[in-house]
């Protein structure tokens, strides 16, 4: 078994500039020859493979396809798929799927297909893909294949730089920078609890939790999901003196990009049920993330707080 791993860095600039490095592993390469040639299996005609700077590069000249096997673990939850995908003369057949792509297929223990058949990348003629998507893993899934493949009838297809791994878990907690730590903590109004990986935050009166979450420049998007509830939350003297999830994308200069659209209220509610979807501005090197209650009084609480990738550039 060989392992390849590279390291990505990722900058938190809005307090003190700390770079913080982690190791990711290429999934892909797991059960691999060094060349990157599944075990046990030869490479078909007109196939060549190779790794480089622990990434897979496979071509075919002809049509024909190698399969990689994935071994879903209980920490895999969510997968991030990039590389490349080329064509060059290549020919589709007449169904859909006969071209050249990135086949793709999580498996169940008995072998049945768990979930939907994932969105792959596929090209046909002289296209040219740029490949990056997060894949969540479906629930009872033990195996995913992932099959860089020329399904078409005739010409090239070029894969480049392929790497799976495993996405970046909830940004608001410990061990990514600037988390909140497995312990939580107690600041005046403020009380911040992780259960089971969730976390929680409560304010019982004036107060804020303002974190800086580092977010790396391949990023595109970040997704946000929360559950909240406000009791006698009593508006203070401006607009923004209320219950609320702040947000702001920070620069080495200052804020980037227009203020995001944040979640607020004041009054009394149920248990509400929130998601959104973050673009992130470009030149953004960290979100400042803060859930408060701004107002002259009353509680918020939040639970299931949860900031993660969304997608890749």
């Amino acid at each position: 078994m060989n392992y390849h791993r590279l390291k990505i860095v990722v900058f938190a600039l809005l307090f003190g500039g700390t770079v913080f490095a982690a190791s990711a592993e290429n999934l892909l390469l797991a059960h691999t020859l060094p060349n990157g040639l599944p075990d046990g299996r030869r490479a078909p005609e007109g196939a060549t493979v190779a790794v480089s700077d622990g990434k897979l590069n496979v071509d075919f000249t002809k049509p024909g396809s190698l399969q990689y096997s994935v071994y879903i673990t209980p920490d895999h939850r969510r997968l991030l798929l990039s590389g490349e995908l080329a064509g060059e003369n290549l020919v589709p057949g007449q169904e859909g799927w006969q071209n050249g792509r990135i086949a793709m297929r999580f498996l169940d223990s008995a072998g049945k297909q768990a979930g939907a058949w994932p969105a792959v990348f596929a090209v046909s003629g002289n296209g040219t893909q740029k490949c990056s998507r997060v894949y969540n893993v479906p629930a009872g899934a033990v195996l995913l294949l992932v099959e860089p493949a020329h399904f078409g009838v005739s010409g090239k297809a070029v894969f480049r730089n392929l790497m799976l791994e495993e996405a970046p878990r909830n940004l608001l907690l410990s061990p990514n920078p600037n988390g909140i730590p497995g312990e939580g903590f107690d600041k005046g109004a403020v009380r911040a609890t992780v259960q089971d990986g969730e976390l929680c935050i409560t304010i019982n009166g004036t107060g804020n939790c303002r974190l800086s979450i580092p977010v790396a420049p391949e990023w595109k998007s970040l997704k946000f999901t929360m559950q909240w509830k406000l009791t006698d939350v009593k508006p203070g003297d401006a607009d923004w003196k209320n219950a609320r999830v702040a947000m702001r994308f920070y620069g080495p200069k200052g804020g980037v990009g227009d203020w995001p659209a944040i979640f607020a209220g004041t009054g009394t509610t149920g248990w509400i049920e929130c998601s959104r979807v973050y673009e992130i501005p470009e030149g953004a090197t960290s979100l400042a993330f803060e859930p408060a209650n701004f107002g002259s009084s009353g509680k918020v609480e939040f639970k299931k707080l949860t900031l993660e990738l969304d997608e890749m550039k």
